[in-house]
């Protein structure tokens, strides 16, 4: 099997997890193909496609701008300025996004990424309104790109619904989630006065809703349950129905004569097996799942 073939068949079968994985990474590879294009055949990596392009999907804190592009909420947080940006977003959105879909909903993940990406935009938006000291950047619409408010987004809720998860970190050992996450918002806000004060911004603003959307699930409301069932009405708008084959019986049975088979059907793991998971999880802790009870906690498509 083809590696392209492989990259298919991941984003067609996979998990949430992996399709936004893999959607950042073609973002970041189309712009920066473009750009070598750019470069080869005027000599200036910025062309006028590509500058279009950056100008469409980056996202503005001047209110003035935004207004006229709302879509960039969205897009904005699916490009990254460099590799290094890309590579430790999506490393952090790897590491925590897995435990997230191995306990919670892999549509959650995506609700609380893209709402979590959107409500930090907002965040830095009015931050730079109300804060004076922000005030004088206001020149040029203040763009912004990365995924980094939707992931500390997935970062916060999933420290905040599982406080006492432990993970292991290099020099430090075990750690449990609620100090990474503390220590990531205290390191945001000291950081505040920085250069990078509109990135910080929508890191807080990120944190903030996947802490109030965690706190809320903890509480049996799920914040995000309309953005899933939106999500979800718009797949079936183009999800191709199901094909149908017609298979004819004995004619003098006194059973049906014609039955029904839905083609390409896939049998997913029970309720049951999900559910004696989770509470074998919540007794013992994620290490006492065998390979095989992990593999189906992350493959099992919700």
């Amino acid at each position: 099997m083809t590696i392209w073939k492989s990259i298919q068949r991941e984003f067609t079968q996979g998990n949430a997890l992996n399709r936004l994985i893999l959607i950042n990474i073609a973002v970041f590879a189309i712009i920066k193909i473009f750009g070598l294009l750019s470069w080869l055949i005027t000599q200036s990596a910025t062309s006028v496609f590509t500058v279009a392009v950056i100008t469409n999907v980056q996202t503005y804190l001047n209110p003035e701008v935004l207004i006229r592009k709302p879509w960039t909420l969205f897009t904005y947080m699916f490009v990254h300025e460099g590799f290094l940006h890309l590579l430790f977003n999506m490393l952090w959105l790897f590491w925590f996004g897995r435990i997230f879909i191995d306990l919670l909903k892999g549509k959650r993940l995506f609700a609380v990424f893209t709402l979590g990406g959107i409500f930090g935009a907002l965040f830095a938006v009015a931050g730079f309104a109300v804060i004076p000291a922000l005030h004088h950047n206001m020149v040029g619409g203040v763009p912004m790109i990365g995924a980094s408010a939707a992931v500390i987004a997935i970062v916060i809720a999933t420290a905040t619904y599982f406080p006492n998860y432990q993970v292991y970190l290099l020099f430090f050992g075990q750690v449990r989630l609620k100090y990474l996450a503390i220590v990531m918002v205290a390191l945001d806000l000291i950081s505040l006065p920085g250069l990078n004060s509109r990135g910080v911004l929508s890191h807080l603003g990120g944190a903030l809703f996947g802490f109030v959307w965690a706190w809320q699930l903890k509480q049996g409301n799920d914040i995000a349950a309309w953005f899933v069932r939106l999500c979800d009405w718009i797949v079936q708008l183009f999800e191709p129905k199901p094909k149908m084959r017609v298979t004819y019986r004995n004619q003098k049975s006194n059973i049906s004569d014609v039955k029904y088979e839905d083609v390409g059907h896939k049998v997913a793991a029970s309720q049951a097996e999900i559910d004696a998971i989770l509470d074998k999880i919540s007794k013992n802790g994620y290490d006492s799942l065998t390979k095989k009870e992990k593999d189906l906690l992350f493959r099992q498509k919700f």
